[in-house]
């Protein structure tokens, strides 16, 4: 699902609205000030999936940079990544 993007006031006028969509029916949020991104709004379920994959990730590199300390943190995070995207795009 895509972000609906929208202006600071009118997540101000409407943040009721705007929580119960994002809870109810999973709708995100980008709010915007002065055209310029300032913060998400998602549901806390997605949100505490997202940080749960985040841990798993940090996980995964800890692993691989302990088992191979000569390589760079930024090449094992591609490559950790890389493999990440190979395993999801098996499973769709």
């Amino acid at each position: 699902m895509v972000a609906k993007v929208i202006p600071a006031v009118e997540a101000r006028v409407h943040l009721g609205e705007i929580m119960k969509r994002s809870f109810k029916k999973g709708e995100r949020f980008i709010v915007e000030k002065s055209g310029i991104p300032m913060i998400a709004i998602l549901n806390a379920e997605e949100y505490t999936r997202i940080i749960q994959e985040r841990e798993e990730q940090f996980k995964i590199f800890d692993k691989i940079k302990s088992n191979v300390p000569d390589v760079s943190p930024e090449k094992v995070q591609k490559d950790v990544t890389k493999a990440i995207r190979a395993i999801r795009k098996k499973s769709a």
